[in-house]
């Protein structure tokens, strides 16, 4: 009987410690899934999870935007007060650009159609904008860079306003 009690707790045992393991494998697996799925690192997003590996229109450009991030915090950039000024407006357009997708996820079909172009041409421009700024920001020449950054305005600024077409 003695035997029979101790086989059971190390059964017990094993098993709580297997579902222990495994609590803590998914718990970490979520918070890598919720950390590659961020747009901006630390900034939490409204996409769905799903759009991780989703084809559907918004979680593509959604991706989109999350790998322009990406590049853009890979830039080794000289650090003036005008390139950092920009790339955090880069983000913050990224950013509020990502809520729309997450909107014009929930719309009907027929709606979805006109915002997802005006949405494709703002991440786009958000990309275009990232394009620029890896030019602009690793130019040694404070005059060439000062106007390669006025192109990068400008992009942000086409991004911006067409973030605001969208819904309208």
């Amino acid at each position: 009987m003695f035997v029979l009690l101790l086989l059971v707790l190390a059964l017990v045992v094993i098993v709580g410690g297997i579902v222990a393991i495994g609590a803590v494998a998914l718990a970490h697996q979520r918070r890598r899934i919720a950390a590659e799925n961020q747009v901006v690192p630390g900034t939490a997003t409204r996409a769905p999870s799903a759009w991780a590996r989703s084809h559907d229109p918004e979680a593509r450009l959604h991706r989109r935007l999350r790998d322009a991030m990406t590049a853009l915090r890979a830039v080794t950039a000289y650090d003036t007060a005008a390139t950092v000024t920009l790339r955090a407006d880069l983000e913050q357009s990224a950013l509020a650009l990502d809520d729309h997708l997450v909107a014009i996820s929930i719309l009907h079909s027929g709606a979805r159609t006109a915002q997802l172009a005006q949405a494709d041409r703002a991440v786009a421009a958000v990309e275009a904008g990232v394009a620029d700024y890896a030019t602009a920001a690793t130019q040694p020449d404070l005059r060439a860079l000062e106007a390669d950054l006025a192109g990068v305005r400008e992009r942000l600024r086409t991004a911006d306003d067409l973030r605001r077409g969208i819904g309208s």
